[in-house]
């Protein structure tokens, strides 16, 4: 009895000490609206875009980021020939060795003159004293999206106020002098560039010059200014400037981190850099248009519109074939419902999604298993990256011996082509905001639709029903086939079937 008497006396404390913490207000800060500075044609990103936008008015040129180094090339290429603003909105920001040089460059570029504005969404645990001390550069503005009010302990803030900290900022952007974009599914990292050892996400980014470079800004402007964006300020006070030695400290790492770096020679390889050097870079143009969720979907889910609403209405102008690459699948019965009647009314569905062994969330793969069948039997397609070390193979966002596939797109009837940081899952859809570009190119849509044609075979499993009904994994590159999840251990098939008997599908 008088250990059930301490325990309980403890048990008060905790509850006491929680619910204390759930009582602090959030944090506020005197917050100056600023806005996308104009284009100004007098810069040199403008120079560079203009002969392609004078060629092209009222459409959007693009050109895509399928590689991850060319995808970190073209953001510093940005960064560093922006002379008035560089505005950044992420997910994930790093703190490695890509998003450590990536930060430098912000600096410098910030030293020069050019206005830099970092919205980053609060959910990934940072140093606050090194965002402050960067943003007391007065070229340096730097806000957290929803911030976790308690820093030190934001498990405390998921039980005193979840329903508000598991909504996150989900959207990405990169915008230089309001003349060039890079938008898509790629968050700052190593392994979003192609520069981890040990994981290589295959993602899809596209750099964007014209008619839609302005919506990107606008919706850039839109979560800057907006209620959940708060002032890195807000948390630290007394941030100094760095001063000469810790730059140069900084300088210092980064030389000795890249001296004779593999990863770093390469970049001067790449045909992308070859493209910058001559001007010679080709991009794809159509018609486009930019959709993302609104702000309030973080504080006001109810009297919000979802991006879920705008896509929805997308889809459902396919006329003969739906081509959908998606991380994180989970379809819900609703959406495996309206994917079968879409299949069985003519339309060719294929969806591309991650297998169980390149799943970076093994209960994501729990609850998407359990629509693959119904699925199959209603006439939808089904293919899973692999994940096999006889492949070697660079410069793809579809899949690899080390990859886990990233990408978010969707290609309808071969011309319509949406690229952007949704996934279609219930997250995505109801919990995260998110943004993305759906353009017009038959001329791109061809291209994508050959190459992943070309490479189905070589990097992922075809799913199939066999005639007793049972799934069956075709790796159609060996001619062989499987019974179980391939390349997954006994451990993670029985953590993801766990996962999928517990109620949290809305949650993923």
């Amino acid at each position: 009895m008088a250990y059930l008497f301490v325990f309980f006396r403890y048990l008060v404390v905790l509850i006491s000490f929680i619910s204390f913490i759930g009582c602090a207000s959030t944090p506020t800060a005197e917050k100056v609206p600023s806005y996308t500075i104009p284009f100004d044609s007098q810069t040199q990103l403008a120079s560079q875009a203009l002969p392609y936008i004078n060629k092209h008015p009222e459409q959007t040129g693009f050109y895509p980021l399928g590689d991850g180094q060319e995808a970190f090339l073209a953001r510093l290429a940005l960064i560093y020939g922006a002379e008035h603003s560089i505005d950044l909105q992420y997910y994930i920001y790093r703190d490695d060795s890509t998003s450590s040089l990536m930060t430098y460059a912000l600096y410098q570029a910030a030293e020069r003159g050019v206005r830099v504005r970092l919205l980053l969404d609060d959910m990934q645990s940072r140093n606050d004293k090194s965002m402050a001390q960067l943003a007391s550069h007065p070229n340096i503005k730097i806000r957290l999206f929803n911030p976790f009010e308690n820093r030190s302990a934001r498990v405390f803030g998921f039980i005193t106020d979840f329903e508000r900290l598991n909504r996150r900022m989900h959207n990405k952007a990169l915008i230089a002098d309001n003349a060039f974009v890079i938008t898509g599914g790629r968050n700052i990292g190593d392994e979003y560039f192609a520069a981890n050892t040990s994981v290589d996400f295959g993602d899809f980014d596209i750099l964007m010059l014209g008619q839609s470079v302005t919506d990107v800004a606008v919706q850039f402007d839109m979560y800057w200014n907006s209620k959940p964006s708060t002032p890195i300020e807000s948390f630290v006070y007394d941030a100094a400037k760095p001063t000469k030695a810790e730059i140069e400290s900084w300088e210092d790492s980064l030389k000795r981190e890249f001296k004779n770096s593999k990863y770093i020679k390469s970049l001067a390889e790449l045909p992308l850099t070859q493209h910058i050097k001559d001007e010679s870079l080709d991009f794809f143009w159509g018609k486009a248009e930019v959709h993302y969720d609104l702000p309030s979907k973080i504080y006001s889910p109810e009297d919000t519109d979802l991006m879920l609403h705008q896509l929805g209405a997308i889809l459902a102008k396919t006329n003969e074939e739906l081509l959908l690459i998606s991380p994180y699948f989970v379809p819900t019965k609703q959406g495996a419902a309206a994917l079968v009647d879409a299949a069985q009314d003519g339309i060719d569905i294929t969806i591309i999604t991650n297998s169980l062994a390149s799943n970076d969330v093994f209960a994501v793969h729990g609850w998407y298993a359990k629509y693959r069948e119904p699925l199959l039997a209603g006439g939808v397609k089904l293919y899973e990256v692999k994940v096999d070390p006889s492949l070697k193979k660079q410069r793809s966002w579809l899949g690899s011996s080390r990859t886990s596939l990233h990408a978010k797109t969707f290609l309808i009837d071969r011309k319509d082509l949406f690229v952007g940081s949704f996934n279609f899952d219930p997250r995505s859809a109801y919990l995260n905001t998110e943004m993305g570009v759906l353009i017009e190119s038959e001329e791109f849509g061809e291209i994508i639709y050959r190459e992943i044609d070309r490479n189905l075979r070589k990097n992922t499993y075809r799913l199939a029903l066999s005639e007793d009904n049972e799934l069956e994994w075709h790796n159609d590159l060996s001619g062989t086939s499987k019974r179980s999840e391939p390349d997954a251990s006994i451990w993670l098939r029985f953590s993801a079937w766990l996962a999928g008997i517990l109620p949290i599908e809305n949650q993923l």
